[in-house]
């Protein structure tokens, strides 16, 4: 079991990586106004990698990616390409904030994958931090009323591909580097929309595509790094509730970006998942104090 510090490290990891990600998928629906979409996927690749091989060169670890590689790390390649290919085609037909919420059943499985798969312990808190978080997804998802899309299914595919990869990243060597495991990702990725992009077909870029796309790349590799950091820090059992954090990212952005204000479901929703995730971090700060006590 990590320590509460490890723990709350990991938290932070968490939540920067959700408000990387989020910022990343804003910018990409944004983009794919203007743009077919694996063409964007394809651009945004591009900055990405060019970003990612310079940080990897300055610190003398691109060699590491040529090396024969740990096959947790292909397995992760592989559930992130397949997943960024189910997750954006939904992304495209949905508001950015009914996707996102769809997305945070992950808590609860990777909670359950990590307490079945990999034995971590899970208390009673933790539990009810995924279980309470999850009753404010409900809230903004509504899946028994009108608004409920079909297509809000391929959210829950890509539920199941990240408990995937979120599993074979903490089987991982932690000898390769977050930013090498980023741009083996960066790369898988930038292939596949390469190959569907000549299926799909391009539109002339412009300017402002360009700026969105570059802006979306530098989120995104923040994102990358920040979560294989988090599956490395702390326990991933206590760390998933603050997968949550993403509402709140996602409800501001789709405010600010494509102006659009949520109704008074989501915001009650999105209440509870943040109060779910501050639980969870009182709790855990409460146990150095309770053992020092005994």
């Amino acid at each position: 079991m990590a320590t509460s510090g490890e723990n709350l490290r990991g938290a932070g990891w968490m939540t920067l990586a959700m408000a990387g990600y989020v910022t990343n998928d804003a910018a990409i629906k944004f983009a794919a106004e203007d743009l077919p979409l694996f063409q964007a996927i394809f651009v945004r690749g591009v900055f990405i990698v060019a970003l990612l091989t310079v940080l990897n060169v300055r610190r003398g670890q691109l060699g590491r990616l040529v090396e024969r590689p740990e096959r947790p790390m292909l397995l992760r390649f592989a559930m992130e390409t397949v997943g960024t290919i189910v997750y954006l085609l939904a992304l495209t037909r949905l508001p950015l904030a009914g996707l996102t919420a769809v997305l945070q059943i992950v808590p609860i499985a990777v909670t359950f994958a990590a307490a079945r798969l990999l034995r971590e312990p899970v208390s009673a808190a933790r539990v009810g931090a995924v279980v309470v978080g999850f009753a404010g997804v409900l809230c903004i998802l509504r899946p028994w009323s009108d608004a409920f899309s079909p297509w809000y299914l391929a959210g829950v595919l890509a539920v199941a591909i990240v408990v995937v990869r979120e599993l074979a990243t903490r089987r991982i060597s932690n000898t390769v580097p977050a930013l090498v495991i980023a741009l083996g990702t960066a790369i898988s990725i930038t292939v596949m929309a390469a190959v569907l992009s000549v299926i799909e077909g391009w539109d002339q870029l412009g300017m402002r595509s360009i700026g969105v796309l570059a802006i979306a790349s530098v989120f995104l590799t923040v994102g990358y790094v920040a979560s294989v950091t988090t599956v490395r820090t702390g326990d991933l059992s206590f760390s998933a509730p603050f997968r949550y954090s993403v509402m709140v990212f996602a409800i501001a952005l789709q405010i600010v970006v494509f102006g659009e204000v949520p109704d008074v479901w989501t915001f009650i929703g999105s209440a509870v998942i943040a109060a779910a995730g501050l639980w969870a971090f009182a709790r855990e700060r409460e146990i150095p104090t309770r053992a020092v006590a005994r």
